[in-house]
Parts: structure tokens; C-alpha cells; sequence
């Protein structure tokens, strides 16, 4: 059998193998604070129970992510606070599993081909990669949509293709539109956390009059001084679980005042579907309260500019509840029901 980090997302460190149980540890890349992502791949185990142990707070309530070829995603429902089991079946010579459900920029670039939707290059990254974004559409008003700030963050990648996928037809003739899929590139293929890098990370890097250090934040800057940023989302998970880690929530910021997010939060609750993650205006982090302050953020620098007339975050859940299970369809649509917000909120403004 074999434990391995070798694929885009992989994040692992094998402490020990004794017999059918492996102990395991997360790499934390170079985050300056605890985290909980980690991804691997079991190969060889064709007929084996092996039982997998983690450090503490690392599995979620229904145990890892468990795929088949990194693009189809399922719970394993199964854990013992630190540690799962798994029956690999007799053909099973390779399996993958993760802290959460992996968005691999594959399925970005399959999808981006199938709506007809060209890629382009936003910037080579810290590690010399193509990083890629849409720019499509010719109109005054400037949409920029970003995700993966935090390398980690998946499910806001689930949550942007919905969007997208409602917006790219319908404002392509009256806006202009930047979306930048993995902000930070280089920690998506590494598999990096991404979190509170040192000496700061891509979303704390939007400090005005100071120049960024990624090369995909100062595309981004670089983009909104040429073209404005009326419009900005930026698409995010929260916290490991718990409180309203569990939701869906936006993050309001001092930008802007708080009628403005509170609108756009009833336009959203109103095209939530039966088939989405669940969302209510109440579901909100208010501006300057616990960790929710001012910073050089997306979300409060693209706020604080003079032509934007709204700017947040929207945090979408890893797991969810019992009740409001994630899944990567369920972010998609509540990615649909974003999207409609947004068409209804920029068309009225």
C-alpha cells in the first residue's frame, strides 16, 4: 500500500504505518496558524479495511471526502472523532480523500469550454504557472468575481461555476467581467492551506499605496484601476465546522453602508431553490465585529473604491448540516441563485 501527496490539492505527511492502521499528519505550508486541510491518495489497498488516524479537529461530521478520480466526490459518513475506516473494494487501486470536497481547475477549464466562455491568462504566478481568469463583455460597469484567495477554500469554487453559469449570458452585453477562479494558483496545484501565509496572504494583500507581492492580486488591482470595480464577489469557506462555519453566510465590511448588503441579501434568499444550500438574510457576519475587521482585503478595498456599489465575501460551508448537507450540486446552485441576485441587484443599479 501506498499513501502519496502526488496529485493537484495533495497535502499529507505519513507518520507511521502499523499493519491495516496509518497515522497521519497535514503539511502546514509555511501558515503561520493552525490548520486543518489535508488531501491524499491510498493506492494498493485492493480488499484491505485500513483504519486512518488523524491529528485532532481534522475530520468533518460525516468523516473525509472520498473520490474515485478527483472530480466526483462523496462523504464516506463514517468517522470516529480523529480516525475513519475504509473497505476498499477489490477494484479499488486508487482512491483519494480529503478534508473536504477538491475542486481540481480541471473542472473549471471543462466548464469554461463547454459554455463557450475563452480563458485567458491573468498573470504568470509566484512559480512561474499560468494563472487563469474569463474577461468577457464590453460594458461600462466592471463585475470582478474571484475565488481561492485562501488556496484551500473549495467550496467557493463550486459556488463561483454556478454563478457563472447564470451571469455569463445575461450581463456579457451590459458589463464587463473579470472572475478569477484560484487567486492564489500556485497554493491550489501545491495543495497549500493558504491561510494566514507569512508574511500575509492573498486576501491580506490589497493594502493601498503599497505594492502587492502575488502576481495575481496585483493583476486583479492593476485590472480594477483600468476598468473600475462596480461589482465585487469574492467566494470563500469559513472555519474548520461549527456555529455558523455550518451556514452560508455573507460577510458585510464598513465599505459600504449596511443597507446596501442587507438588499442584496434579500434578493439572494429570494432565488434560493428546494435544490440549494440553504441561505436567509439573517445569515450574516456584521461589519466590525469579532474577527470581521477592517483589512486590505478583496472584499473592503474593492468596497472602499469610489465607482463600487457593493463589495463582500460569501462563505460557504464545508460541511453543512444534517439538514443542509454540502454537496458539490448544492453549491452549484446556490451559485445559480448568486448569480440571479447579482443580475436583479446590477440591473438596479
Amino acid at each position: 500500500m501506498k499513501i502519496h501527496q502526488n496529485f493537484i490539492g495533495g497535502n499529507i505527511c505519513v507518520k507511521e504505518i502499523a499493519g491495516d492502521t496509518v497515522i497521519l499528519e497535514n503539511e502546514l505550508r509555511d501558515t503561520t496558524q493552525d490548520w486543518f486541510y489535508w488531501a491524499f491518495c491510498a493506492e494498493g489497498a485492493e480488499g484491505r479495511e485500513i483504519t486512518f488516524e488523524m491529528q485532532n479537529n481534522r475530520l468533518g461530521y460525516w468523516g473525509p471526502a472520498v473520490s474515485y478520480d478527483l472530480k466526483s466526490w462523496h462523504w464516506l459518513n463514517s468517522a470516529n472523532k480523529n480516525s475513519f475506516t475504509y473497505k476498499f473494494g477489490e477494484n479499488e487501486s486508487k482512491v483519494y480523500f480529503a478534508h473536504h470536497m477538491l475542486y481540481h481547475p480541471s473542472r473549471f477549464i471543462s466548464f469554461a469550454e463547454k459554455n463557450g466562455i475563452p480563458l485567458s491568462e491573468l498573470c504568470s504566478s509566484k512559480k512561474g504557472r499560468s494563472v487563469p481568469c474569463l474577461k468577457f463583455g464590453e460594458g461600462e460597469k466592471s463585475i470582478i468575481l474571484t475565488a481561492r484567495h485562501h488556496a484551500c477554500e473549495s467550496t467557493g469554487s463550486y459556488v463561483l461555476e454556478g454563478v457563472l453559469s447564470e451571469i455569463a449570458n445575461d450581463l456579457a452585453s451590459s458589463f464587463r467581467l473579470l472572475c478569477v477562479p484560484f487567486v492564489d494558483f500556485d497554493g491550489v496545484v501545491d495543495g497549500d492551506q493558504g491561510k494566514s501565509r507569512s508574511p500575509h496572504d492573498h486576501n491580506r494583500d490589497y493594502t493601498s499605496n503599497e505594492p502587492s507581492i502575488y502576481p495575481e492580486v496585483t493583476a486583479i488591482r492593476t485590472y480594477a484601476d483600468q476598468y473600475g470595480c462596480n461589482f465585487g464577489f469574492d467566494f470563500h469557506s469559513p472555519w474548520h465546522k461549527g456555529g455558523e462555519n455550518d451556514t452560508v453566510f455573507m460577510v458585510y465590511n464598513s465599505a459600504k453602508e449596511k443597507e446596501v448588503f442587507d438588499r442584496f441579501a434579500f434578493l439572494l434568499e429570494s432565488e434560493i431553490t428546494d435544490g440549494s444550500m440553504s441561505f436567509t438574510r439573517e445569515n450574516y457576519h456584521p461589519a466590525c465585529t469579532g474577527w470581521n475587521q477592517p483589512s486590505p482585503s478583496f472584499g473592503f478595498t474593492m468596497g472602499s473604491r469610489p465607482e463600487c456599489t457593493v463589495a463582500f465575501t460569501l462563505e460557504s460551508a464545508y460541511f453543512g448540516t444534517e439538514e443542509n448537507k454540502v454537496s458539490a450540486e448544492r453549491l452549484v446552485e446556490l451559485g445559480k441563485s448568486f448569480g440571479r441576485a447579482i443580475i436583479k441587484f446590477a440591473n438596479e443599479n
